[in-house]
């Protein structure tokens, strides 16, 4: 299973500019609260700047300003329903807004509710089509619900509008990888790194590319990018390792595997493997060691009971071997047949070893 990091990496910006008025202007009482309150959220004060927009508000009820940077106050506070009403009561005052539109998008993408997320980003796109930061959040959303052609032409368009901004790039490049246009993608993560050379997730996503075209060197480079970047990179560590056992490099790959789980204790997947390459180098009571960690995480991981097996045919372990095997083959039938043949090789190589 691939692990791209998910498409849009640009974090949600919301829109701090104030609104133009749409009325005759408000009384100056509410201007002088709606001024304070700028000054206190800009300087990091969003609870102090509620107040000011509170007095605002009082002053003057009809006030589109003062719900719309209340709104951003509670936004960044993580109150997102609360800045969703006062996102409301903003476009109530002025229904063309795009940018309280933009905002209350953001807010119900917080809250996951997607469906009224992209009706907000689509009339903020009809309002304001040059905006590029609604095309890269709805395309977010596309690529999260798996409609990656509706993502790749946002993550275009957002491209079209903002050609140097290297996160564009790679986002279209996670959907192009997502429909099996893995050259495409590619061609967009190099670009991606063109415009900054320090965008880890590139790297990483390329290796995977790499990996899945059998270029295993060039993904090897590319995640090793990755972990100089970022060397708490738990996935970075497990795709090198994986492209390094696939190269035979076995012992390399251990390595590897080993620093993925201590980075992230909790993967299975690293531990089957690592207990994979440990089986191929002949470290039988090590890979033993590892599956039986796997099955203790998933009871119901019917391969990590048949490598098990293998391991505890090759330890002379005969009874504990068949009760695995037996195991395996209860939790996935199918597994029999495929691997049938693999393990009578163990029984005849275990014997030969006497």
């Amino acid at each position: 299973m691939q692990r791209i990091i998910a498409a849009a990496f640009l974090t949600a910006s919301l829109s701090l500019a104030t609104p133009a008025p749409t009325r005759a202007a408000p009384a100056q009482g509410a201007l002088e609260a709606l001024d304070e309150g700028l000054k206190l959220h800009e300087a990091g004060k969003p609870k102090e700047a509620i107040r000011e927009y509170d007095r605002a508000i009082k002053t003057d009820p009809k006030f589109a300003a003062a719900y719309f940077n209340r709104g951003n106050a509670y936004y960044d506070l993580g109150q997102y329903s609360r800045a969703l009403r006062d996102y409301g009561a903003a476009l109530r005052f002025n229904p063309k807004d795009a940018e309280a539109l933009y905002n209350r998008a953001n807010a119900y993408q917080r809250l996951k509710r997607y469906d009224l997320a992209l009706e907000d980003f689509d009339a903020a796109i009809k309002l304001n089509p040059e905006d590029a930061r609604s095309y890269v959040l709805r395309g977010d959303i596309y690529f999260d619900q798996k409609r990656y052609d509706l993502a790749v032409k946002d993550f275009s368009e957002a491209i079209r509008l903002d050609p140097k901004d290297a996160e564009n790039f790679y986002n279209r490049g996670n959907g192009l990888f997502a429909l099996g246009q893995i050259e495409d993608a590619i061609q967009d993560y190099d670009q991606a790194i063109s415009l900054d050379a320090a965008l880890t997730e590139a790297y990483y996503n390329r290796g995977i590319a790499y990996a899945d075209t059998g270029r295993l060197n060039r993904a090897i480079q590319d995640f090793s990018q990755a972990l100089d970047l970022n060397p708490k990179s738990a996935h970075a560590f497990y795709y090198r390792a994986r492209a390094k056992a696939k190269l035979g490099q076995h012992e390399a790959a251990i390595d590897d595997y080993s620093e993925a789980m201590r980075l992230d204790p909790k993967d299975s997947e690293a531990t089957l493997n690592r207990g994979l390459a440990f089986l191929k180098i002949e470290k039988y009571d090590h890979a033993a060691r590892d599956f039986s960690e796997v099955i203790r995480m998933q009871p119901g991981n019917a391969d990590a009971y048949v490598y098990r097996g293998i391991s505890r045919i090759y330890q002379h372990k005969d009874k504990d071997a068949e009760a695995d095997l037996r195991k395996a083959f209860q939790l996935k039938p199918g597994l029999k047949k495929g691997l049938q043949p693999i393990i009578d090789d163990a029984r005849v190589k275990a014997q030969a070893k006497d």
